[in-house]
């Protein structure tokens, strides 16, 4: 008969008994009082970063201005072309030529339209002047109530624009009114001209260029317009649904990248439409925009298509935490192991999000250590213990360790026991 192994059995049901114990202490321990601890398998550092949301489409590659010529055949006959399809014209250029039908009409209507043009350009001197001289006021001293020349109206609850907003603001409506100013004066050039044609030979007109570009179109059958030209210079035209319109808004920064073609280059977003080119009941409605570049490479041509990348929002240099390692209840917060070395839980305040990175606008520094796995084991205040990785120890720095902090270490972690 086998002899019953007692003592094996006593300790079997001693260890049950122990394990029991213990689990009904750590159920029944609703104080908390039995120091618990806590099992991390997986941690995530804050870093400083960069963070940019992005919104990306198609473009294509188009002139940066068209710039349509008539001809009015009330100033009589039209005579010949002096240009062709494909030509690159500059400003002074002469583009055709035509009979005139009436000398005094049309000596008087060349004199009036001078007349006009130098007015233009005396209004748009003075308005530059004036934009030049507008002192810019410091942020702080800048008053609540007061609308400045720009049309800007201060009196609003949002927060005036800064110092080098407003200076920027400055210097783009002067560059604005400057290209303006190069247009009529070209204009002038060209109809003064034409007087001095008119006044000297008395029947025959040649017809000048004011804009630089390339002649796309020539119409033979003398319909309106009879020329049109390009400027050489490329934007990149895109469209936007409806349901991203509010993403995007002018100045924003953009990178164009050819599709098919190895060119890249950076640019600004201009000219976001309020209103889309077709509205249909049935159909989502798309809103253009433009994007002006930086550079351009001379074998790009209208045409050619691109992928447009738009950063709708940045955060520079900000405080950056894996999405993973935060948690939501009813409000945002984090498991940080804190200068104790225990589990802290600690609430945070959040703000860009994007590619599963969380800005931290509060709550969290750079380089503090978060509980990413398990969640489950994650108590506040508790000491943890975690993996040791021995591929990420340096041996040899060990060995370089005073033997007196050797000793205060050992006695530090057998006294925290």
């Amino acid at each position: 008969m086998p002899r019953i192994n007692y003592k094996g059995r006593i300790l079997g049901l001693l260890i049950i008994a122990f394990i029991t114990t213990n689990g009904l202490l750590l159920f029944l321990d609703e104080g908390e009082k039995v120091d618990r601890k806590s099992y991390i398998h997986t941690w995530s550092k804050t870093i400083t970063y960069d963070l940019l949301e992005k919104f990306e489409t198609k473009g294509v590659f188009t002139a940066q201005e068209k710039a349509p010529i008539y001809f009015n055949g009330n100033n009589g006959t039209f005579d010949e072309f002096l240009i062709q399809e494909g030509d690159k014209v500059d400003e002074g250029d002469a583009l055709y030529t035509y009979n005139v039908a009436n000398y005094t009409q049309q000596e008087n209507e060349l004199e009036s339209e001078i007349g006009r043009i130098e007015e233009e350009i005396d209004a748009i001197e003075e308005y530059i002047d004036e934009i030049e001289s507008y002192q810019i006021p410091e942020p702080e001293t800048e008053s609540s109530n007061r609308s400045n020349i720009f049309g800007q109206n201060d009196e609003s609850e949002e927060t005036p624009p800064s110092y080098v907003e407003t200076e920027y603001l400055q210097q783009e409506e002067i560059a604005e009114q400057e290209a303006e100013l190069n247009k009529q004066e070209s204009l002038l050039e060209m109809a003064e001209d034409q007087l001095d044609q008119l006044q000297e030979d008395g029947d025959q007109i040649t017809v000048t260029s004011s804009f630089s570009g390339v002649v796309t179109n020539l119409s033979e059958e003398l319909n309106d317009p009879l020329i049109t030209m390009e400027s050489t210079s490329l934007i990149v035209k895109a469209e936007v649904r409806e349901d991203e319109r509010n993403r995007l808004s002018e100045n924003m920064a953009a990178k164009v990248k050819g599709e098919d073609f190895n060119f890249e280059t950076t640019g600004t977003l201009t000219d976001v439409h309020q209103f889309p080119e077709e509205i249909g009941l049935n159909k989502t409605s798309r809103y253009p925009f433009t994007v002006s570049l930086d550079d351009i490479d001379e074998e790009v041509l209208p045409g050619y298509h691109a992928n447009v990348e738009v950063t709708t929002k940045e955060a520079l240099g900000a405080i950056t935490a894996l999405q993973e390692a935060l948690i939501t209840d009813e409000n945002l917060y984090a498991w940080v192991m804190n200068k104790e070395g225990n589990l802290e839980r600690r609430a945070i305040q959040s703000g860009l999000e994007t590619d599963g990175l969380i800005e931290i606008v509060e709550g969290l520094e750079a380089g503090e250590w978060l509980a990413v796995h398990p969640k489950d084991e994650f108590r506040n205040g508790a000491v943890f213990f975690t993996p040791l990785h021995i591929d990420d120890l340096d041996v040899r720095q060990m060995f370089k360790i005073k033997k007196s902090s050797i000793l205060n270490y050992s006695l530090l972690g057998f006294l925290s026991r």
